[in-house]
């Protein structure tokens, strides 16, 4: 048999891929993932497929691992999660996205076993040290708020505008950029405190441009992270070209623009 078809042995491996699925999400750019029938009837701003969480789960943990999403917004991490044998956690401050997860869970999560893995937290990602015991999580994903960028129209494609909320907590209301960057930093060092050591923090998020003003969020959001002890362990970029159907000129004809048409994938480790 070709060695790289071989499952390997989950007490040994770092997962339960095969050869053939290793080397396919082992490429830098992921440009096949995309939302289901189900996500885009979905009314979030700004969520991300379960197939992302899925393929980041398979790649970066294995069967019966704990998962923690601490901006759980419509439970995309969790259903992810539990449909491939893992225990999962997650917070959002919105009361409207945390009865939205659950009616999702609800519906496509049917067995009684695979509902009693799952625990969400209506609350302040601020608060998780009051839901989640320190050291006890092998994996967090999470899309934290893009800052406030959803109260604007989104360039590209003029799409309408659709924010998180009116919470004065959220941080998709701050309106200062570095106030921003502070708070994701708090939060963050409680996500570390809440990690086993050597433990994967895989983060989605997007750079912004306001006008004149570009603000590249992966690189301020890798320097918070690394100041409160994470290391950056390598990245993916997701091609999302395909949501995009209506793209702009952006600046023409006086200065040339870029559509931003991607995210990143930071994949940190707890450095403990």
């Amino acid at each position: 048999m070709d060695n790289k078809n071989k499952s390997i042995n989950k007490t040994k491996g770092s997962n339960n891929l095969d050869g053939k699925t290793w080397i396919r999400y082992s490429i830098s750019i992921w440009n096949d993932i995309s939302k289901n029938a189900e996500e885009i009837k979905l009314k979030h701003p700004a969520m991300f497929p379960a197939s992302l969480s899925e393929r980041l789960l398979l790649a970066f943990s294995q069967k019966n691992n704990r998962v923690l999403d601490p901006f759980m917004g419509t439970g995309s991490t969790l259903i992810a999660a539990v449909k491939n044998g893992r225990n999962a956690a997650g917070l959002d401050i919105s009361k409207e996205y945390v009865e939205l997860a659950q009616k999702r869970i609800e519906s496509i999560i049917t067995d009684p076993i695979s509902k009693d893995k799952l625990s969400i937290i209506h609350d302040d990602a601020r608060n998780l040290l009051n839901y989640i015991e320190p050291g006890s999580i092998d994996i967090c994903i999470t899309s934290p708020p893009y800052w406030n960028i959803l109260k604007e129209q989104r360039s590209a494609d003029k799409k309408i505008i659709r924010n998180y909320g009116e919470l004065e907590e959220d941080l998709g209301n701050i309106i200062n950029y570095q106030n921003y960057l502070k708070e994701l930093n708090h939060i963050f060092e409680k996500v570390k405190a809440v990690l086993k050591p050597n433990a994967y923090c895989i983060v989605i998020i997007m750079d912004i441009r306001k006008k004149n003003k570009f603000y590249p969020l992966h690189m301020d959001l890798t320097l918070e992270l690394i100041n409160i002890g994470f290391y950056l362990d390598d990245l993916i970029i997701w091609d999302r070209r395909k949501e995009y159907n209506n793209l702009k000129p952006l600046g023409f004809p006086y200065v040339f623009r870029i559509n931003k048409i991607h995210e990143y994938i930071l994949i940190f480790k707890n450095d403990k």
